[in-house]
């Protein structure tokens, strides 16, 4: 037998049946078993604690409630200083003096599209019926959550005995559902005049504010207001961005109508 220059030999018969030795397999330290199974507990309870925030937001991170009614009679105010007071005669006299002529409107002139609808409480409500009492001005708004809608709407409540003492009547159609209504009628107050829903926007659109989504474009709802005398003829018509809040043109525009049918 021969040696290398380290001492190992070469060449060293091994005795039959006897397997070479197996070098053991390495061990990974236990500082670094223990370092990952701590990288793991804190992911564990930081995902932990991000779920349970997620569910149960502080009061910090919650969003305030919205006052719409209370938004809508702000913007009121900032728009029309007070609710109208003087007597209707001497409304009408200021009113010959300054008011909005109509905008210029495909339906004016032209016959008013019919619609019915249920309110609030479920009776039904058409156009038809109410103008055989009166003419009737039809007011489309956004919905509840629009608060300078809403504006519109309560400028015409605190104004609405002078609206019945020229024998009309006032209603408003939105997208909002009737369940939508009821729920800001009992959150904040009910109208004294009709609220319906129109929820496909088929009013809307009948009365030309609003235009279906279309070749990319999205949706438009406008404002709108109309004035339509007994024989069902749209006779004044606002509409655009933000609502018509000038309820002495409405008014003077009424007037000019029972002035017409005498």
């Amino acid at each position: 037998m021969t040696s290398d220059s380290h001492g190992n030999r070469e060449g060293q018969l091994m005795e039959p049946g006897t397997e070479p030795p197996v070098a053991a397999p390495a061990r990974p330290p236990i500082g670094a078993l223990l370092f990952c199974a701590a990288l793991f507990l804190v992911g564990a309870v930081y995902l932990g604690i991000v779920a349970w925030r997620f569910v149960h937001p502080p009061e910090s991170d919650i969003p305030p409630q919205r006052d719409i009614a209370a938004e809508a009679k702000q913007y009121i105010r900032e728009t029309k200083p007070a609710p109208l007071s003087e007597p209707l005669t001497k409304i009408l006299a200021d009113a010959q003096n300054v008011h909005f002529d109509s905008y210029q409107h495909s339906l004016v002139g032209k016959p008013a599209p019919e619609f019915t609808r249920k309110d609030v409480n479920g009776n039904p409500w058409s156009l038809k019926d109410a103008l055989a009492k009166g003419p009737v001005v039809v007011v489309v708004y956004l919905g509840y959550h629009c608060n300078h809608c809403v504006g519109q709407l309560f400028g015409i409540e605190e104004d609405y005995k002078y609206f019945r003492e020229l024998g009309s009547e006032v209603v408003a159609v939105s997208p909002d559902t009737v369940k939508q209504t009821k729920d800001s009628y009992a959150k904040y107050q009910p109208f004294s005049f009709p609220v319906l829903s129109d929820h496909d926007n088929s009013i809307s659109e009948a009365y030309g504010v609003y235009t279906a989504a279309k070749d990319g474009k999205s949706e438009d709802l406008k404002h709108g207001t109309f004035v339509v005398d007994q024989q069902g003829i749209v006779r004044w018509a606002a509409f655009g961005p933000t609502p018509f809040g000038h309820n002495e043109t409405l008014l003077y525009e009424l007037a000019k109508i029972q002035k017409m049918s005498r």
